[in-house]
């Protein structure tokens, strides 16, 4: 049941505003996440787990995969939903982002839909239970499907582990006080739908001496802001980079994601301001693809300082 390579072929083309989403069921509710986050799909088989009854309720343990030891969440505790019966479709996704790989415990598999980013609608915030760990709904063949943020999952089962990574991250961050302040006049703009991301991100930059960044919850909200400060650019008869000097942006959105977001801009602005692609989806061939959109450099969640290090580069920062 492995995902083979071979369907590297459907994922989304560079700046088509299109994702694969792999749909699957919790109880009686279908849910999905990007293809590309997937690794295999594997059947599941409780006798091979192992468990730490120490562990956290949702953690249900640890398995063997080709000789390296994957930790499994069962995402029906995690998210507290009641299963009528014990299903005999169980399967467990094992997705690899962030530098990780994790198995999730379903339900049972679905399909492979190829939907627009535009069709992926933002959660209502009235669903405060969940909110944080979905990053929109779409509707298909009768039928809501929530997309899970899996990033956000594994911090809330990991929040040691993840605000380790983020203080090891930060430590790479030059703060020399001469660079700080060539940083602090710089104007940014952040690009990101995950709540956490925000966070992580903006207490990075501020570490580091970015100081003025401005923050959108996604492509389409990056992208108005964007065709704003043209048109007063041109109202004003400056150059654009003195209203803005770069960009960060992660790819997965809801409405418009972050390469198609960067291809707009760049049919706009050429090569006018740098944009840096950070997201946990970097692979030799999603950078082949962040390059193609015209994305200046990319980056790998959660390594804030690899990010800043980039965004030094881009705008000729130096000690």
């Amino acid at each position: 049941m492995s995902k083979s390579q071979d369907n590297e072929d459907i994922l989304l083309e560079s700046g088509t505003n299109e994702v694969e989403i792999s749909e699957f069921f919790l109880g009686s509710q279908s849910y999905g996440v990007n293809v590309s986050k997937i690794k295999e799909f594997v059947p599941y088989n409780a006798v091979s787990i192992t468990r730490d009854l120490n562990a956290p309720r949702a953690m249900a343990g640890v398995f063997m995969l080709r000789g390296e030891l994957i930790p499994l969440i069962d995402l029906n505790i995690f998210l507290k939903i009641a299963t009528q019966a014990a299903s005999d479709r169980k399967v467990i996704l094992v997705t690899e982002f962030n530098n990780m790989i994790t198995g999730f415990i379903v339900d049972g598999i679905n399909q492979i839909h190829r939907v627009s980013w535009e069709d992926l609608k933002i959660i209502n915030p009235v669903m405060k239970q969940h909110t944080d760990r979905l990053t929109g709904s779409v509707h298909l063949e009768g039928s809501d499907i929530l997309i899970l943020d899996l990033e956000h999952i594994i911090s809330e089962i990991f929040p040691e582990q993840t605000a380790l990574k983020q203080e090891a991250s930060e430590k790479e961050i030059d703060t020399n006080i001469s660079i700080s302040e060539k940083r602090g006049n710089k104007k940014i703009l952040v690009v990101d739908d995950s709540s956490i991301a925000r966070e992580s991100i903006k207490h990075g930059l501020d570490t580091a001496g970015y100081l003025h960044a401005i923050i959108f919850e996604n492509g389409k909200l990056g992208l108005e802001y964007v065709y704003q400060l043209i048109k007063q650019s041109e109202t004003d008869g400056r150059k654009f980079n003195e209203y803005l000097d770069l960009i960060v942006t992660d790819i997965e959105m809801p409405e418009m994601d972050g390469l198609t977001m960067s291809k707009k801009i760049r049919e706009r602005l050429d090569n006018d301001i740098p944009i840096i692609i950070f997201s946990s989806l970097i692979t030799d061939q999603m950078a082949h693809k962040c390059e193609s959109v015209g994305a200046s450099g990319y980056a790998t969640k959660p390594n804030i300082g690899e990010l800043v290090a980039l965004m030094d580069t881009s705008l000729k920062i130096t000690g």
